[in-house]
């Protein structure tokens, strides 16, 4: 592993974080939409509760930043706090060298550290690297998600 450094991101690195971002959305073949990046970073940064759930990785030789994960406190209906992994990203040249889990290791202690009862995270189906991550690190299939995309569907009541 090269030298790399986990901290808590900063509003300083907000530009940075929007082009990391940028790259994983764009990754996974979606359009970046940067006011609702702008929106979900921000809350992120500033809010007291979630300020310190994102973590960075930085290339100590470049003073890069080449990962992150976000890590949020949530509730769920019936009241017990929930921590949740909201995204993982790590650049292609610095995956599979124990970054990732160094980053995810660094989450669970800050959501440990908040009182969280359990942690969640949804992956997407293609993302094998990421499921044998977390299933090195003790995480157990509970459920599944289906999705479904209401801009795919055809008009039934025009279609009679």
């Amino acid at each position: 592993m090269n030298n790399i450094k986990v901290e808590i991101a900063t509003p300083e690195q907000i530009d940075e974080l929007r082009d990391l971002t940028k790259l994983l959305v764009e990754g996974l073949g979606q359009k970046f939409e940067s006011k609702r990046f702008d929106w979900g970073i921000r809350r992120r940064l500033f809010d007291p509760l979630q300020r310190h759930g994102i973590l960075i990785a930085i290339d100590e030789d470049t003073n890069e930043i080449i990962g992150m994960i976000i890590a949020e406190l949530r509730i769920d209906p019936f009241g017990a706090s929930e921590g949740y992994i909201k995204q993982l990203f790590l650049k292609d040249k610095y995956q599979g060298k124990g970054i990732g889990q160094e980053l995810l290791k660094k989450a669970l202690e800050h959501l440990k550290k908040i009182k969280v009862e359990r942690v969640k995270v949804n992956i997407k189906e293609k993302a094998n690297k990421a499921a044998l991550l977390y299933q090195k690190l003790k995480f157990k299939k509970v459920y599944e998600v289906l999705e479904l995309n209401l801009k795919d569907l055809k008009d039934t009541k025009n279609d009679s």
